[in-house]
Formats: C-alpha cells, sequence, structure tokens
C-alpha cells in the first residue's frame, strides 16, 4: 500500500484532485463511501437525518489534503485511487475501452498514459471550458468504444488493482497531451470543442431612419401588448415585433437588436410572475417565421407559427453563425455545401442559403464542396455533429 499512497502524494504535488475507491472486490471502482465520511466528506441522508452519505462532489471544486490522503491510503486493503477529471485537476480522460479500444487508439497513432485492466486512458489538458462526461455507446455519432471523463467525473489511477487487472502508467502522466491532437471530426463527435459564447448585448440607441417608422416606438408598442395581453403572451408579441419591423424595412441585424432589447424586458418572467423564461432563441425563431411570412401593413395581425427552437440544422445554423468565429464558419457552411451536393440540391440553392446566413465566399464554397462530392473525397464531419458539439439545440429530440 505504500506504493499506492506515495502516488496518491504525488498527484497532489501535480496539483489534481483524488479519491479513494473500492478495488478488487464487489463494489470495484465505486467511491469508497467509508473512508469518505470518515474524513469529512458527506452530507445528511434525506431519508434519514441522522445517517450520513458519502460525497465525493467538494473533492470536484477542491483537492483533498495530504492529511486526508494518507488516512484513505495508508492502512486499507481493496481500496484504489481515482483522479477527480476537468478543471480541478487540469485534465480531462479519455477511455478507450476494451480490445476495440485498444484498436481504434492505435488507429488513431495515440501514446496513452495508462493501461487498464482492458484498454487505455489518455490524459489530455482540460481546457478553460467545461467538459462534460459522454459515454460512447450512449452518444449519437461518437465511437461505441470512447468514454470521455470530464467536469464532474472520476477515472481510475495506478497503481490501483481491480478485478480486470492492474492499472499501469505506459508515460510519464505529468506530459499532457492537448485537444488538438484529437482529430476535428472525433472533437466534434465526443463533444469536444467550445460552446458556443453567450452574444453580447446590444448597445447603443434603437436604429432609426428618417423613412421609417421609429423602432423604438414599434417596441414600445409590443411591450405595452405583452402587459395587456391582446396578442397573447411574450412569444406571439414578439413574432408581431419582428414582423412589423421587417414591414418597416428594418434589416436582420436590427430586427436582432430590437429584440435583444424586447428579450431584456420581458425575457425574466411571465407578466402574471408564473412560467419560465422568454429567450433569445425563441425571439430568433420568431424572427424566422415574420421574415418569410406574407407583408402587410406595419401594425396589421399575422399568423402566428413561432417555434422555441430551430426544428432543422441548416435553421440552427441560421440563428448562431454569427456568433461562430471565422474558422468556424467557413465549416459550418463547407459542411452544409457537402451534405446539399450529396442530396442532390441545385448548387444554387446552396450559394442562395449560405449567402443568407452571411457567408461571403459563398458561391467559392459552394464550389469547391460539389467538386469534393463528385470526387467522392470523404466527408469531413456532419453539420448535425458540428452543432451539438456546441451545445445549439434543435429539433424536437434536443
Amino acid at each position: 500500500m505504500a506504493a499506492l499512497l506515495d502516488e496518491a502524494l504525488a498527484c497532489l504535488a501535480r496539483g489534481c484532485s483524488i479519491l479513494p475507491v473500492h478495488a478488487g472486490n464487489d463494489r470495484d471502482k465505486d467511491p469508497h463511501s467509508a473512508l469518505l465520511i470518515r474524513t469529512g466528506y458527506h452530507r445528511p441522508d434525506p431519508e434519514n437525518p441522522a445517517r450520513l452519505r458519502a460525497s465525493w462532489k467538494p473533492l470536484q471544486t477542491a483537492a483533498p489534503s495530504a492529511e486526508a490522503v494518507t488516512a484513505w491510503f495508508a492502512n486499507t486493503q481493496n481500496v484504489g485511487m481515482a483522479l477527480v477529471t476537468g478543471r480541478i485537476s487540469g485534465r480531462i480522460v479519455i477511455d478507450f475501452d476494451g480490445d476495440e479500444g485498444r484498436a481504434y487508439a492505435h488507429s488513431l497513432g495515440i501514446r496513452p498514459h495508462v493501461r487498464t485492466g482492458g484498454g487505455y486512458h489518455w490524459h489530455l489538458q482540460a481546457p478553460d471550458w467545461r467538459v462534460g462526461n459522454l459515454v460512447g455507446k450512449s452518444t449519437y455519432g461518437a465511437p461505441d468504444c470512447v468514454d470521455v471523463r470530464g467536469d464532474g467525473g472520476n477515472a481510475i489511477l495506478p497503481p490501483t488493482v481491480t478485478r480486470k487487472g492492474p492499472y499501469v502508467y505506459l508515460r510519464d502522466p505529468a506530459d499532457l497531451d492537448t485537444l488538438d491532437d484529437l482529430p476535428l471530426t472525433l472533437r466534434e463527435a465526443l463533444r469536444l470543442v467550445p460552446p458556443l459564447p453567450a452574444p453580447p448585448p446590444m448597445t447603443g440607441p434603437l436604429p432609426r431612419g428618417d423613412d421609417r417608422y421609429p423602432s423604438g416606438r414599434i417596441l414600445d408598442w409590443a411591450l405595452q401588448k405583452v402587459q395587456d395581453g391582446t396578442l397573447g403572451g411574450r412569444n406571439d408579441t414578439g413574432y408581431h415585433l419582428a414582423w412589423a419591423l421587417y414591414n418597416n424595412g428594418y434589416s436582420h441585424a436590427e430586427v436582432l437588436q430590437v429584440g435583444q432589447t424586447y428579450v431584456s424586458q420581458v425575457g425574466h418572467q411571465h407578466p402574471d410572475g408564473r412560467g419560465a423564461p422568454y429567450t433569445l432563441d425563441e425571439y430568433r425563431a420568431s424572427m424566422r417565421t415574420a421574415y418569410t411570412a406574407p407583408r402587410g401593413e406595419p401594425w396589421g395581425y399575422g399568423t402566428t407559427d413561432a417555434r422555441s427552437t430551430p426544428q432543422t440544422a441548416t435553421q440552427a445554423l441560421e440563428d448562431v453563425y454569427a456568433q461562430l468565429p471565422p474558422e468556424d464558419q467557413t465549416r459550418a457552411a463547407h459542411l452544409v455545401a457537402r451534405e446539399w451536393a450529396a442530396t442532390g440540391r441545385p448548387i444554387e440553392d446552396t450559394i442562395r442559403y449560405l449567402r443568407l446566413i452571411g457567408h461571403v465566399a459563398a458561391p467559392k464554397t459552394a464550389r469547391a464542396a460539389y467538386v469534393a462530392h463528385e470526387r467522392r473525397e470523404a466527408m469531413p464531419g456532419s453539420l448535425d455533429a458540428f452543432l451539438r458539439a456546441r451545445r445549439v439545440r434543435y429539433g424536437r429530440s434536443t
């Protein structure tokens, strides 16, 4: 057990958080409740406040003390050690499971850090954004043999010995690789790309023009309608707001700017104090519907058909394209063009759509994608994986 304690203290010195786990028994790899409770890592049992339940959640935000680690690993049998993964330890772990996982790791040319009882663990530097835990078998588009241990997760460390065998270091655990060492398509499949940032709030005066009805007046009208409820609520009123602005000659960017002010005024809660917040995504959905609706008088009453979330990947891309960094804008546009080429969509449709979302190189991107399709080049991923990796919600199942 001295080797286990020595390695545990070395982990602390590397800036990692760890926890004790069962090893070599029927609770293999589960957090070791007795040891955690003994060192103060517990909470009241909600069903019986007189009892305590072990909790390793505090270890996800603060590493244990050397005293706690010594108590865990000094004289205990059937105990192992796990790394608390994520930003707390500065590393995430990619788990290549079983024979299939080992073969897949070899095909990628990676150098794993740990040989597990049945596969490999590869340690990567944790990014400065939250990485979720992912099970490949239950994640659409991800390899079945690959899991991700991120924030709020844990991964067994050497020299733990489980019923499947010992965990052994294959390389220096301080020598971390980075996410860039993973192919981009696999990063997207495993949701290992940064989420989209929230759009910055619009500042400055609302848009206006000498030949247009003042947008501030249209916004005031919409806010009053929310108060009196005559248009059916915030979502319906948001649609009418966007429709009236389009009727008055305002651009997409200007309609969105007014909408952000509208959401900031009415989005926190329903006027009666109940209900979920009204979001900018809901207003964007109303913008799409209002833009394609028949035009009428600025203060008319159109047909409401707003959606709370986009229903297709291309609708979702319309909403978030402006938030993407330039390299991601180019990649997203190419993915759309490749997929539309594969389905036989005319290239003119593709160019028109790319121009709609604001892609300045629409003709060039479309032509390159259609040529790649004719040459039967491999698809460079999918728009679905691209969006879901960036936590963009769309469709009935999201």
